[in-house]
């Protein structure tokens, strides 16, 4: 028996293979352009691409758990489980790994989408209790699709940055 949302599972689980393939021509483009990658543009890229494939794998996760025959509570409780362990840890590791390659302290804007990511990580977390049982599908289809919102929103953020910098080294050589 199919698993409820799977259809929408899978569009997602499209649109996040389709970030990483946009996230290395990004980065391709900007290094045509002229412009090196920076270790702190490398270790958002990594970033990036872990966000797009956590989010695929986490949209197909379902499907795989009901292939167990396992109750659709408890697909999605486990589901939940994982996937709000995986955006803690993801949200948890950039500020560390950021501060180790910059020295400097993360950014506003950075704590921003770390508490988002985390918030969205807790939610799941409890959803994993069934708090509200009739809707816990609904709750990992939200935060699922919230944190690739999130990751979106960064991603143009911080490519903003890279085509700021872009223009800046073009400024000073020419």
């Amino acid at each position: 028996m199919e698993l409820p949302n799977a259809a929408y599972l899978y569009t997602l689980a499209l649109i996040a293979v389709g970030y990483v393939g946009f996230t290395a021509i990004v980065l391709i483009l900007r290094q045509s352009l002229g412009g090196a990658l920076s270790p702190l543009d490398t270790l958002v890229a990594r970033l990036f691409m872990g966000w797009g494939f956590l989010l695929t794998y986490l949209s197909i996760l379902p499907m795989l758990l009901a292939a167990f025959d396992l109750s659709h509570p408890s697909v999605w409780r486990t589901s939940s489980v994982l996937a709000g362990i995986s955006f803690a840890v993801m949200q948890v590791s950039y500020p560390i790994l950021r501060g180790r390659i910059t020295g400097e302290p993360t950014p506003v804007h950075v704590w921003l989408h770390v508490i988002a990511g985390l918030t969205l990580g807790i939610v799941l977390l409890a959803n994993a209790t069934a708090v509200f049982p009739a809707a816990i599908a609904a709750v990992y289809l939200t935060a699922v699709t919230l944190y690739m919102f999130q990751a979106s929103f960064a991603f143009v953020q911080h490519f903003s940055f890279m085509l700021d910098q872009l223009r800046m080294l073009q400024n000073k050589s020419g």
